[in-house]
């Protein structure tokens, strides 16, 4: 029953995690909309409005505040039915692959802060570390609970009944 109580715990834990990256996100396309952000750190590297200017001029990323958003959205409706529900394919295959997709999407845009824009957005630093910290925490939960991080693989079984 311990382990059911820390599953549940690191489920509810990545809930609010996911809460601060949907506001996170939320403000970054509120800013993408409005075009102007505001950035209590604009100093050195770490200059918001020039990442902001770099991503509206690549027509090849289309509001990645937008993609965050709904990403966030997606993995809060994921955590809330792996938490209500007892079908162990909701964290044992589409949240993991939610936390993949969303630290691969990440790191990407990460790499062209470092490489590419050479300025940092603390707003998208943020959410990196919201998206790490939470596939991290989904993992663990996952090992947890069903022993294995490649339990429940089988997408195709998904709708067996569960008992």
């Amino acid at each position: 029953m311990g382990k059911q109580k820390t599953v549940r715990r690191l489920l509810i834990s990545s809930i609010l995690i996911s809460l601060l990256g949907f506001f996170d996100a939320i403000y970054l396309l509120y800013s993408d909309l409005v075009g102007v952000i505001y950035c209590p750190l604009e100093e050195g590297m770490l200059q918001c409005g020039k990442v902001q200017e770099w991503i509206e001029l690549e027509p090849l990323i289309l509001h990645p505040s937008l993609w965050g958003t709904l990403f966030y959205l997606a993995v809060i409706a994921l955590l809330f039915l792996s938490v209500s529900q007892n079908n162990p394919y909701w964290l044992g295959f589409f949240l993991p692959l939610a936390g993949i997709v969303g630290l691969g999407f990440s790191i990407f845009l990460t790499f062209l802060e470092i490489f590419v824009i050479k300025y940092f957005c603390e707003f998208c630093i943020f959410s990196a570390l919201c998206t790490l910290t939470l596939f991290i925490l989904i993992i663990i939960a996952k090992k947890m609970k069903q022993g294995s991080i490649f339990a429940n693989l089988d997408f195709w079984n998904m709708y067996k009944k569960v008992e």
